[in-house]
């Protein structure tokens, strides 16, 4: 324990203006000011940013796991393109049948999209795999 000056009990340091102290750093991900008693950075940042990061990192799904979930939204899509089918056959009105068609082509195009994008993923690191050229740069 220190003692003041005249010995009457603790001294604490001073409270620091963080506008007198000039940065040490400033973080690149939120543009935070990082002074000298922060704890210091790692990587470049601060410890917000970097606890971002490694949720980001823990939360990050596969190429497998993406393709799964693409291969199941597709099968929903398709189970839906087959239902309107069916209430387009059932319909006795044009301009029913006209709105169902509108309906069933962009659920295909959907359809479609999920069904490549689910073999692009489940291929992607294979070599001797043939890519789609509508998915490559």
């Amino acid at each position: 324990m220190r003692r003041g000056r005249e010995g009457r009990g603790i001294v604490c340091a001073p409270f620091r203006d963080k506008q007198q102290d000039a940065p040490r750093e400033e973080c690149p991900g939120c543009g935070q000011e990082q002074y000298w008693y922060d704890p210091p950075a790692r990587e470049g940042l601060c410890p917000a940013c970097r606890r971002r990061v490694r949720e980001r990192e823990e939360n990050a799904m596969t190429l497998q796991e993406m393709s799964k979930e693409y291969r199941a939204q597709a099968q929903v899509l398709r189970g839906r393109i087959n239902e309107l089918k069916e209430a387009r056959a059932k319909s006795e009105q044009a301009w029913e049948k006209d709105a169902l068609s509108g309906r069933i082509g962009i659920l295909e195009t959907l359809w479609r999209e999920a069904r490549d994008q689910a073999v692009l993923l489940e291929h992607y690191y294979d070599r001797g795999y043939r890519r789609n050229g509508h998915y490559t740069l």
